[in-house]
């Protein structure tokens, strides 16, 4: 297949080091226990959203409080103890409560089903199902005992954290968790979920790989959510059914790169690596 070949050859050729060190996965890839890179990837996706720079460096002091064992320290956390350490902490309309609220989510969803993976399993096989009810299971934990009752219900940043392809959401911070955990390590992913299969993932849409997908033909749509993130994966899974989202990282890298502009670039686009199947 014309595509396959060259998207193909794209990836063998990205250089993924490069570009680890501007993508919160490396945060992931900083520890070595499974649970303790469960809690990190979960932390790391739900601040994964704005400018690249500033994310990083919100992922970095976020993980700081939990220091070299964030599984152990998000299991010990205690939010009338623990929210004064937190003062300070900001990341766009996130504030330290809303990170207290995160971890004494992942503590009572560690305590009540011994991991992340657990929990997601918890769900229907169906995608858009299986992440409804991971968000609808998270926020379940999140007022009881340090928070008064229906306090999440107000908290919008706080379910910004978790949200819902019944929504519209395209759920890009949480796909791409699903990512980082799901698929075979690889350098950048990190294969920590044994019993969810890579097939199964859905891509995580941002505007690069909603832009770079147009271009290619992996979808027609025009707005950005959850339809355009199924049409792109299941055109992804027309090329490679057992993995699909092998791609997504080259692919938005070269957006958040600059390498791939918004409008024809004569000379940007003519050393583009698949210029060959760009329609642009």
């Amino acid at each position: 297949m014309f595509l396959k070949h060259h998207l193909d050859q794209f990836l063998d050729n990205f250089p993924r080091e490069r570009h680890l060190a501007n993508d919160p996965v490396q945060f992931v890839r900083r520890y070595e226990d499974p649970r303790d890179r469960e809690v990190a990837g979960l932390i790391a996706s739900a601040f994964a959203y704005g400018n690249v720079k500033i994310v990083l460096r919100t992922v970095d002091r976020a993980l700081e409080y939990l220091g070299p064992r964030p599984a152990e320290a998000v299991m010990a956390f205690d939010p009338k103890r623990d929210l004064k350490l937190l003062r300070g902490f900001y990341h766009r309309f996130n504030t330290s409560r809303d990170l207290a609220v995160l971890f004494w989510i992942l503590r009572r969803t560690l305590e009540d089903h011994g991991s992340l993976e657990n929990a997601f399993l918890a769900g229907p096989p169906d995608a858009a199902e299986r992440l409804d009810g991971f968000g609808a299971r998270m926020l379940g934990f999140g007022h009881e005992q340090f928070y008064p009752r229906g306090e999440l219900q107000k908290r919008i940043a706080v379910r910004f954290f978790f949200p819902a392809p019944s929504q519209g959401s395209a759920c890009k911070r949480m796909n791409l968790f699903l990512r980082w955990m799901v698929r075979p390590e690889d350098g950048i992913d990190c294969g920590v979920w044994k019993r969810v299969a890579p097939k199964d993932l859905v891509i995580p849409l941002d505007t690069h790989i909603a832009r770079i997908s147009s271009y290619i033909g992996l979808t027609d749509l025009k707005s950005p959510g959850w339809p355009m993130a199924v049409q792109i994966t299941n055109n992804l899974k027309k090329i490679h059914f057992e993995d699909p989202l092998r791609y997504d990282f080259a692919l938005c890298h070269m957006g958040i790169a600059g390498d791939c502009p918004r409008k024809r670039d004569p000379v940007k686009c003519r050393r583009c690596p698949i210029q060959a199947v760009c329609r642009l």
